[in-house]
């Protein structure tokens, strides 16, 4: 099974039949100023576009403004929307089955960073475990299965740590951005002798989630930093915080 998308791969777009999941579908989108306006429509799926790079105008329904860098556009399921760079962008699209009516929402890196109860640093500076969690699309958020945010480690940090896995309740993917020439370790195990895939991952990279732990490190000089999306296994059953550490590790905050 393939877990490890490069960014010219994802351009194709990556789907539950292409990476192992069961609900969640991801795409790398590029735009350029050049380009006729994109049309996306969501059909069945509630849809999360994240900018990773540059800029972008949207419309939707009637509604127009831009989102720029960090941003992310929460589309309902049964939507269009109508994308042009200024001058350039990259956004990811991520979506995930649907069955209710929920609302559209622009939801800006800028007020998310400032929220306390969206902003959380979890882990400690003395283990090299500190890290940003921004929740854009939280357990709050309406919503039918994702929960969407951006992961930022420390400087050669990691993140995800303790190792934690979520069973039966949800599945995951990782799309990492703004690492510049960084690179990441991206390890997936049940257990630590055979593990799902561990290797290196770059800038525009996606990985797959199915199951298991799966804990993350930047390089010295460069820090880890991606976009994660999971879709609870059971519409509506959206809990943030169900999850169960690694027993080896569980004490190592």
């Amino acid at each position: 099974m393939k877990y490890h998308f490069r960014p010219d791969e994802l351009k194709q777009g990556a789907g539950p039949e292409e990476s192992g999941l069961e609900f969640l579908s991801c795409q790398r989108i590029e735009l350029d100023r050049d380009d006729p306006a994109l049309t996306i429509e969501t059909g069945s799926e509630e849809v999360v576009l994240v900018c990773i790079a540059g800029q972008f105008d949207y419309d939707f329904g009637g509604t127009t403004d831009a989102a720029g860098f960090r941003d992310m556009l929460y589309l309902p399921w049964k939507s269009r929307v109508s994308l042009r760079a200024d001058p350039m962008a990259v956004v990811v699209c991520i979506g995930a089955p649907s069955d209710r009516d929920t609302d559209f929402a622009h939801l800006r890196f800028s007020d998310v960073a400032k929220d306390r109860s969206r902003h959380q640093v979890y882990g400690l500076a003395e283990n090299n475990s500190r890290r940003d969690v921004y929740m854009y699309i939280d357990d709050r958020f309406k919503a039918a299965r994702l929960l969407v945010g951006i992961g930022q480690g420390s400087t050669g940090g990691w993140t995800v740590w303790p190792p934690h896995e979520h069973g039966d309740e949800k599945e995951e993917l990782y799309v990492y951005f703004d690492m510049g020439r960084a690179f990441g370790v991206q390890c997936i195990y049940e257990t630590l002798d055979a593990p799902l895939f561990c290797g290196i991952v770059r800038d525009g990279d996606m990985v797959a989630v199915p199951r298991g732990y799966h804990p993350n490190a930047g390089c010295p000089g460069g820090r880890i930093s991606y976009v994660y999306a999971m879709a609870a296994r059971v519409a509506g059953e959206r809990e943030f915080m169900a999850l169960r550490f690694q027993e080896e590790f569980g004490d190592r905050f």
